[in-house]
């Protein structure tokens, strides 16, 4: 009975905490879905201290009370199990927390629901009180695993710690209502007390995201306690010797007190400083002098003047002192938007260097600019401003696995940041180390600043050789391109006169065979073939010039469905008697396999006619030439023109594009059409290429190199699409960028 009541004062206390618990967390404005579940939780624990009070003062309330209250306790423990787990789940961030929410407490209401009716309508059908107490067993171990679990598989001090923090707050609720349920005497009267201490953490919990260094505390404690368990055998030990020695001696107590309290404080201190010394080995400390680690940090980096080695240099400073398992430097350096970007320079460990884009709006941005403090990764995912910030900035950090971020300036600006790992040890960094780190981070904003400095001038200086080498690769160009020109004035001066030569030659015999009137009708005809044939070749040449002019001014083309079957065939006609003079085998597959296309067709057939000219004039006698065509996708094809020829070098394999670019020696240029060598005017690639990109195509050369012995050969690939567009080519080459 004594035993009841006072169970009962202290669960009338325990339910007033409870109230104010839950009246702090009622009226705080913009409750977030965790304030909401902790109201919930603290609103069961304030009915559930109330069913015990009330179930402990029977000599004040009818039986029908206290029996009532207590069958609901069994019920009320699970609704409190149930919130917990669904407070851990949220907490942790877990995405099913709801699923946890809506069974549990689902299942909360019908035992519940069952309690009641069984109680106007006894007798119970059901075990009521077991399904409950079973329930809320299931319920409590989920809690306790979800944060073990969660404790265990973070590799930040901070997430750990707050793992750790709702496990112990886990367990002392769990024992409270643990003490409170059972029969266990006097015992019970803790129980209501743990719970408080529970709840109380709980709201702490709730209502900041800076939570304290459990391990620390839990260190704290045991120091405490093991100094005062010291202590205090010391001092039962002096009583113990003051009784004994008073027995033996015969002499007064007081005079024994006095001599061991002098021989005892000789023992005592020295014995107190080792167990101090002792116990603060297993506390988190400075275990370094801050002071002389600063001085030579500063003396080694003030020649460094590299950024990797000022961050390997930083970063394993830190490391020797700290064991930290990864750090970088992150460089800071501000778009043209306004945006800041950070770029990883990695110091230790395996570090992304994927840099992060802080937008100008970001609120981790204003964070870094306006406060001259450490910003750790807890803060930007659990801080109610910072968890603003876009999920690209926050994933971006949160991709470096840093736990803490220290703003390193330089006049004034900030240059960067020095971004360091979790210790070894697990722990959260102590108020002591965030100072010291702090400091050095400050010491490094010169020597980040001048090993910018350094970089930009080495990257400048790389920028100036590379724009030396184009420069260089360009004037090359330009002299054979100008080389070119050159030598097309000769080619075209001889191909021009060649054909005009024979003319004039012929109208010179015709007009003799005319006035000795010797004229017959056969040598009219073999004179009028041998005129109309250079005609055709002088025709030839004078539209291949025009046509090459209107590769600055712009072709013109009048797409139309056709076939590519049809285009080689076309443009293979002209060549059938230069292919058996010089025995050359030529074969085509592929072709019929190409859906119809739009295109211009009389353009195409002269494109492809040039490369097939190209191809025979650089095979050999007796070669081959392979015509093949494949779809590439849904909307482009390839031909590759494929030679067993003399190749073509590396550096021509672009040139040959070129307007009046030609490779080889200029004289052995020859006004025949397919000779073995035989140049012409240099513009019959350069017209097929403004056709094919005319089309919205692509054309280029593979080649091993050019070599008369071996003959290498090439093979000239060109893709087009099946409905030719004016622009750029859409499709890209394997390898291509962009």
């Amino acid at each position: 009975m004594e035993t009841s009541l006072y169970i009962s004062g202290i669960g009338i206390a325990a339910g007033l905490i409870h109230f104010i618990l839950f009246l702090i967390l009622l009226f705080r404005r913009g409750k977030r879905a965790g304030e909401k579940l902790a109201l919930v939780y603290i609103l069961f624990s304030f009915l559930w201290i109330t069913a015990v009070t009330l179930a402990h003062l029977e000599a004040i309330f009818l039986p029908v009370v206290t029996e009532s209250a207590r069958a609901l306790l069994p019920v009320l423990a699970l609704a409190l199990a149930v919130g917990y787990l669904t407070c851990a789940a949220l907490l942790l961030e877990y995405l099913f927390w709801p699923i946890i929410a809506t069974a549990g407490y689902t299942w909360t209401a019908i035992l519940l629901g069952a309690t009641v009716y069984f109680l106007f309508v006894p007798p119970s059908l059901l075990p009521l009180e077991q399904m409950s107490m079973g329930s809320w067993v299931f319920f409590t171990l989920g809690a306790v695993i979800l944060l073990t679990v969660g404790l265990f598989r973070s590799r930040m001090a901070f997430h750990r710690n707050r793992a750790l923090y709702w496990l112990l707050t886990a367990n002392a609720l769990s024992l409270g209502q643990v003490l409170t349920l059972l029969p266990l005497g006097p015992l019970q009267m803790v129980g209501p007390l743990v719970h408080i201490l529970g709840a109380i953490a709980l709201l702490r919990g709730v209502l900041s995201f800076w939570l304290p260094n459990v391990k620390a505390v839990l260190r704290s404690i045991f120091r405490f306690l093991f100094l005062f368990t010291a202590t205090a055998l010391l001092l039962a030990g002096v009583v113990i010797a003051v009784e004994r020695l008073t027995a033996i001696w015969g002499v007064s107590s007081t005079n024994v007190i006095i001599l061991l309290a002098v021989g005892v404080t000789l023992v005592y201190l020295p014995l107190y400083q080792a167990l101090v010394r002792l116990v603060d080995r297993l506390l988190a400390g400075v275990g370094f002098d801050p002071a002389q680690t600063l001085r030579d940090y500063s003396q080694t980096i003030s020649t460094v003047l590299d950024l990797e080695q000022l961050a390997q240099t930083a970063v394993q400073t830190v490391s020797q002192v700290l064991d930290i398992q990864r750090g970088a430097l992150l460089i800071a350096s501000e778009t043209e938007r306004g945006s800041l970007l950070l770029r990883p320079v990695p110091g230790l460990g395996e570090v992304s260097t994927d840099p992060v884009e802080l937008e100008p709006i970001s609120p981790i941005l204003a964070r870094l600019k306006e406060q001259d403090t450490p910003l750790f990764q807890y803060e930007v995912e659990h801080h109610p401003v910072l968890r603003e910030a876009l999920p690209k900035e926050r994933e971006g950090l949160r991709a470096l696995e840093m736990e803490i971020y220290l703003p390193i300036r330089a006049e004034g600006e900030l240059a960067g940041l020095l971004a360091l790992g979790p210790q070894r040890t697990g722990e959260p960094y102590a108020p002591r180390i965030v100072e010291f780190l702090s400091t050095l981070a400050h010491q490094t904003g010169v020597a980040l600043q001048n090993a910018r400095l350094f970089a930009g001038l080495q990257e400048l200086n790389a920028q100036i050789m590379q724009l030396n080498e184009s420069l260089r690769a360009a004037y090359e160009r330009l002299e054979r391109l100008d080389r070119a020109k050159s030598d097309f004035l000769s080619i075209a001066s001889h191909e021009l006169r060649t054909p005009l030569t024979q003319i004039r030659g012929y109208t010179d015999v015709l007009n003799e065979l005319v006035r000795s009137d010797a004229l017959t009708r056969d040598q009219i005809a073999r004179i009028t073939e041998n005129i109309s044939r250079p005609v055709r070749r002088l025709e030839r040449i004078i539209n291949a010039m025009l046509d090459a002019s209107q590769l600055e001014t712009g072709m013109s083309f009048h797409f139309a469905p056709t076939a590519l079957a049809g285009v080689i065939r076309m443009a293979l006609e002209p060549w059938q008697e230069a292919l058996k003079e010089r025995r050359l085998t030529l074969t085509t597959s592929g072709l019929e396999n190409i859906a119809p296309i739009r295109a211009d067709m009389d353009r195409l057939t002269q494109a492809f006619s040039n490369l097939i000219s190209n191809a025979i004039k650089f095979t050999p006698d007796g070669g081959r030439i392979t015509i093949e065509a494949h779809p590439l996708d849904d909307e482009h094809f390839e031909v590759t023109i494929t030679d067993t020829g003399i190749g073509i070098s590396k550096v021509d394999q672009e040139l040959i594009f070129e307007k009046f670019y030609r490779v080889g020696n200029i004289d052995l240029h020859s006004s025949g059409e397919y000779k073995f060598k035989g140049g012409g005017p240099g513009l019959g690639l350069s017209i097929a290429r403004g056709v094919i990109e005319g089309h919205g195509g692509c054309i280029w050369v593979e080649s091993e190199g050019y070599d008369e012995e071996r003959c290498p050969g090439s093979t000239f690939h060109v893709v087009l699409p099946y409905h030719a567009h004016r622009g750029p080519c859409r499709w890209k080459r394997p390898g291509q960028e962009g």
